[in-house]
């Protein structure tokens, strides 16, 4: 396996929009940065972030933290960690061409050796300035930034393992192979140019990498002691018969 980068120089960034037919106008705003990683205690267990306002009308602004899980098919899980971090404020009114800081500091088990993954994030809410500001007749587009936030062990541990190679069916009929690999480390690994070197027991071999040999495994982010499966295309140098066997190598670099 490649050794990556440290966490803190990458960015990872889920933006989502809601829509919401209101009256208003078209508010736009940014909020940064997009990735933190926090120490359990001290200085680094603090951090802040910035709401910049840089429409013509003011702007209400919620933020709020959320555990980050993952299912056996690499779906995330989100569930409320209001618990684990306070932040300061967490609703606030931005006035247009303005910014505001938001502080955020961790509250949780100051004894951290599994790297715990969070999500940060700011939902604009809606706001209305009164009988002045009505437009009849238009949409307002509601903004959810939802960034990554990481609360690091004192030690990084990089570790990578494929558990296993199966011959699958896809519901369509395609044949495929089911990739398992195990998060044995105790910090997330994002899989960015992914190479999986794929031996039978027959004696054939094939190298799979690029997002359409390895659809939905290339670039996927593992969570620390996290196991997930993903179905690639077969490859059709492999034999599928009844009691071959595959060896595997994955490496993989971060950006």
């Amino acid at each position: 396996m490649n050794v990556r980068k440290t966490s803190r120089q990458r960015i990872f960034v889920l933006m989502s929009l809601t829509f919401m037919l209101t009256v208003g106008n078209l508010f736009a705003y940014q909020f940064s940065p997009l990735e933190q990683v926090f120490g359990p205690t001290g200085a680094e267990s603090t951090k802040t972030y910035t709401i910049l306002n840089d429409g013509d009308d003011s702007i209400a602004i919620e933020i709020s933290a959320m555990f980050r899980d993952q299912d056996e098919l690499g779906a995330e899980i989100n569930t409320p960690a209001t618990a684990y971090f306070s932040i300061v404020p967490n609703k606030v009114i931005v006035k247009p061409q303005s910014s505001q800081i938001v502080r955020v500091q961790y509250r949780g088990p100051k004894t951290v050796t599994n790297e715990l993954a969070f999500r940060l994030k700011a939902e604009q809410i809606p706001y209305s300035k009164g009988k002045d500001s009505t437009e009849k007749g238009m949409f307002n587009f509601l903004y959810i930034y939802t960034t990554s936030l990481y609360v690091s062990p004192s030690k990084a541990i990089e570790n990578i393992m494929v558990r296993s190679i199966v011959p699958t069916v896809a519901d369509d009929g395609a044949e495929t192979m089911a990739i398992t690999v195990s998060n044995l480390g105790n910090v997330h690994q994002l899989l960015v140019a992914s190479i999986l070197e794929i031996t039978d027991s027959k004696g054939n071999s094939v190298t799979l990498e690029g997002t359409e040999a390895l659809s939905g495994f290339d670039g996927m982010n593992v969570l620390a002691k996290k196991t997930v499966t993903k179905q690639v295309p077969w490859p059709a140098v492999l034999s599928r018969e009844p009691g071959v066997t595959y060896k595997s190598k994955l490496t993989y670099t971060s950006n």
